[in-house]
């Protein structure tokens, strides 16, 4: 590749990268096309997509008078990125959370995934989860570039706390006439032997003479997968004969077989009345869709004793045995078959204009309307469970030692009540008798329906003397969300059904040691029973589990950006008017109280002030003074209890709680070299009022049990707002290539394509709950991001390497023992620290077509939860690596 010194950025442009600076109008957005039109031509031997990208994002950083960090189009493909979880990973100060080994959650900066917001070209939208923004169910196909806001301004929505991730979506006239891009992949997934497939396809053109724009997307990705998992949870709260010990109540396995798929679909339409007004239409669709085989064995430990029949957890067992490895005699066992049928679905559809009316005055606007639905049916739950009879039970030996490997082995009862004695060894656990305990199933979704309109303008005037842009405007948005449940529960009477009729013969998929065997669950014999049970029989309306909020905003902000020699200075103040109101109905146990209505409204202001100084042309401070509130989700308003009986959780709403709020303070220091070298450093420090907690205990009490279910074990989970804290940490960037180096030493050519990645962010948080202090939820100590890369001659490798320190999942209860503070049950619940290597490999074939391949997970590291301290787990999950090769054409 031949390149003077701007071919990199023209390079970018020929490949139809997109770097239009956040927030330009229209009329600035054509201006910057034409300038890097205007470009003299450059002869391209092998494109260099990492560059392409890497020189539209430092542009567009480097014009924007605000803190943002920009992922291109090109760059999402570079890596195997199905999501726009996975693509933001890459970036500095970026960790994800994941599920099922796949990126859903986003944490910027350390903060917890609720202060990260969710935009479709510029206009905010709620994720069909609700605040926590999913991005699992976003694939990356749908963008053409990725922008996180970290530095917020008035001009967006005060629940921004950590950033925004906008999607800015393709448009027509980002291309000259007509493109046809798209790729086909086709994948292996180790763990369990199954398929992926991942597939896209985009075509944009230009009509009319060139006034009408049409961009049309879809994407289809699929991957079928079995999950190795082991969960020890909760534990017993330790006894004042032996603080020091911590016993699992229960040890269980899950054993997943999982079919995912992520389907999108899109289209733009542009139309240009004339140079200084364009009018569009735009909607979008995308369904993630999660079918899950989910065959669990649970052994309530705490339901046996030692063999002399005194109770497991009395206190004489507490002082004599061993938490990690003991022998428990007569547990009761329980076998369940469920079914999940879950669809995460979000239409997103805007009317807009961009409009120049000279005199330096430009306005823009949009009416959009959106609904999701996270639907989570369950079409099977089948339980059973073993009888009272001590002999019927399995003796167990329990192995926790290890914290990556908890296991159990299964032996027959004998002996007397008080003189138990440990049997030969069963290895199949279909050879314990397990009666039918329930069989159900239920339709549930949660709806949401978001009306927004939003007018913003921008004025170029002179304030103090000096050139200034003036941006005023206004937003109102309604949304609603309400929870529908509708099942069915069989009789278990005189039934003579067991575990041993749904199995089907086959091999484990899995990998780990179990200490035992068994056969996964057949589906359609599972689907059959359900049916024959139900017949006729109609859904019933869970009325304890419905659910319904509403929230309206009005906002409406003012802020300015005055330029000087050294740089400019963007102030201004943003008001939001908040209105909420709820409704649920409240029972005890199978009692309907009533329905109970609920409603609050507040008024808050946020002020804020961003200074960017061009210290030289490539080397650039900015500072933040910044202001923001996140709200509690929607349903942790609602005014009642919900309880998932195949997840054994409670979870109960709280209508009063308050916003939290923050103070934010941002410097950074960044370089922008030559040949793709750019640096970046930056300290940053929140300081946080009314912290929002979500703490999760052992429900504990009998008073919402019903026939069939026992739910005094549930984890119970809710939001408060715990008290006072601050968050501060310091992000670092760094990004070159050895390409000057091999110039300026005369250095073999082919060693130039050799460049490195790579970022680390240092975070601390404390929050004082008043007993104790703890740190926020989703904050790890560290995260790293390394890329090592190889891009010469149309080849691209790129190896990359997430990892990241444990963080807190959830807030849980304490209390004193013997004058010592000790977790009751559980405690503070934390996600373990966390790896992820994966590998791009990319040759260019001609200019129509390229190869790929991708390897994923490829050190297969577990993922787990810990319960106060990591020498407790509580959960232990592996994926298995993933692979997939394919074509990308462009036309």
């Amino acid at each position: 590749m031949l390149l003077n010194k701007k071919g990199a950025l023209r390079l970018a442009l020929m490949a139809g990268a997109s770097f239009i600076v956040a927030g330009q109008t229209q009329a600035q957005e054509a201006q910057a096309q034409a300038q890097v039109e205007e470009t003299t031509e450059v002869t391209i031997i092998g494109r260099r997509p990492l560059a392409e990208s890497q020189a539209a994002a430092m542009r567009t950083q480097k014009n924007s008078d605000s803190l943002v960090t920009v992922l291109s189009a090109d760059a999402i493909g570079d890596l195997p990125d199905q999501n726009i979880a996975q693509a933001v990973s890459r970036l500095p100060g970026v960790g994800i959370e994941r599920d099922q080994g796949q990126g859903r959650y986003v944490n910027l900066r350390g903060a917890p995934r609720y202060w990260t917001t969710l935009s479709f070209d510029g206009l905010s939208v709620v994720s069909p989860e609700g605040r926590q923004t999913r991005f699992d169910n976003i694939p990356s196909a749908i963008a053409s570039q990725v922008t996180i806001q970290k530095a917020i301004v008035p001009s967006m929505p005060g629940d921004t706390v950590a950033g925004n991730v906008d999607i800015r979506t393709r448009r027509a006239f980002d291309y000259k006439g007509q493109k046809i891009t798209g790729k086909l992949g086709l994948g292996h997934v180790e763990l369990g032997d199954g398929q992926e497939i991942d597939a896209s396809l985009v075509y944009s053109n230009i009509f009319l003479d060139g006034k009408l724009g049409v961009v049309a997307q879809a994407s289809f990705y699929s991957r079928e997968m079995a999950t190795e998992n082991w969960e020890t949870d909760p534990y017993a709260t330790p006894r004042a004969v032996d603080t020091s010990k911590r016993f699992a109540v229960d040890t269980k396995n899950k054993h997943y077989r999982l079919y995912r798929e992520n389907t999108s679909a899109s289209l733009r339409l542009d139309y240009k009345l004339n140079a200084d007004n364009t009018i569009f239409a735009s909607t979008i669709y995308s369904d993630f869709y999660d079918d899950e085989l989910r065959d669990q064995f649970i052994f309530n430990l705490e339901t046996g004793t030692n063999a002399a029949g005194v109770a497991y957890n009395s206190d004489a067992n507490f002082t004599a045995s061993d938490p990690k490895r003991g022998t428990v005699y007569g547990v009761r066992t329980n076998a369940r078959i469920t079914y999940r049928d879950n669809h995460d679905t979000m239409s997103t559809n805007t009317v807009g204009g961009e409009h120049h009316f000279g005199n330096g005055l430009d306005a823009s606007w949009r009416l959009n309307y959106t609904w999701t639905e996270n639907r989570g049916d369950n079409p099977a739950e089948i339980r059973f469970r073993s009888g009272s009879n001590f002999a019927s039970r399995p003796t167990v030996d329990y192995d926790f030692r290890d914290t990556t490997s908890n296991f159990v082995q299964l032996f027959r009862t004998t002996g007397t009540t008080t003189a138990r004695t440990k049997g030969d060894r069963v290895m199949n656990i279909e050879d314990f008798a397990m009666p039918l305990n329930q069989i159900s199933m239920l339709e549930a979704a949660e709806e949401t329906k978001a009306w927004t309109g939003k007018v913003d303008f921008d004025y170029q005037t002179e304030l103090f003397g000096r050139e200034t842009k003036v941006e005023f405007g206004g937003l109102y948005t309604t949304r609603e969300k309400q929870n529908l449940e509708y099942g069915f529960s069989g009789s278990t009477s005189g039934s003579t059904l067991t575990y041993s009729q749904f199995a089907q013969d086959g091999d484990y998929l899995g990998e780990q040691y179990l200490g035992y065997t068994f056969r996964y669950s057949n589906k359609d014999a599972v689907l059959n029973a359900i049916a024959t049970s139900r017949g006729t029989t109609a859904l019933t309306q869970n009325l304890a589990n419905y659910w319904k909020v509403s929230e309206d905003i009005t906002a409406a902000y003012l802020m300015a950006t005055t330029q000087f020699d050294w740089g400019n200075i963007v102030y201004g103040a943003r008001v939001e008017s908040i209105s909420n109101t709820g409704e649920a109905y409240t029972f005890v146990g199978s009692t309907n109280n009533g329905l109970l209505e609920t409603s609050s409204d507040e008024t808050l202001v946020y002020p804020s002030v961003h200074l960017n100084w061009n210290l030289s042309d490539r080397l650039k401070a900015r500072f933040g003074l910044t202001t923001s509130a996140s709200r509690a989700d929607f349903d942790d308003l609602r005014p009642n209890f919900t309880i998932d009986d195949t997840a054994d959780t409670i979870s109960g709403g709280n209508p009063d709680a308050n916003p939290e709020k923050q103070v934010g303070l941002d410097a950074y220091l960044e370089y922008y070299g030559s040949n793709d070298t750019f640096f970046s450093a930056g300290v940053f420090y929140k300081d946080i009022s009314d912290v929002l907690l979500s703490t999760s205990t052992t429900y504990g009490k009998d008073d919402l049990d019903v026939t069939g279910f026992d739910r005094t074990n549930y984890a119970y989970s809710t939001v408060i707002n715990g008290g006072d804290g601050h968050i501060q940490g310091l992000e670092l960037f760094a990004s070159t290539t050895a390409e000057s180096l091999v110039e300026s030493n005369g250095l073999p050519k082919w060693l130039g394509g050799f460049g490195v990645r790579a970022s680390a962010t240092f975070t601390e948080s404390e929050l004082n709950l008043g007993a104790r202090t703890i740190s926020l939820s989703g904050t790890s100590d560290s995260v790293y991001n390394v890329q090592a890369i190889y891009e010469k001659y149309g080849l691209t490798v790129r190896l990359a390497a997430q990892y990241r320190t444990p963080w807190l999942q959830e807030v849980g209860s304490y209390t004193t023992v013997a004058g010592k503070m000790v977790p009751n049950g559980n405690g503070d619940i934390y996600w373990d620290k966390d790896l992820e290597v994966d590998l791009s490999v990319r040759y260019q074939i001609n200019k129509n077509f390229e190869v790929f391949f991708d390897g994923v997970n490829l050190t297969n590291d577990g993922s787990a939860r810990y319960g106060d301290t990591d020498q407790y787990p509580i959960e232990y999950e592996k994926f298995g690596k993933r692979y997939i090769a394919g074509v990308r054409f462009n036309f």
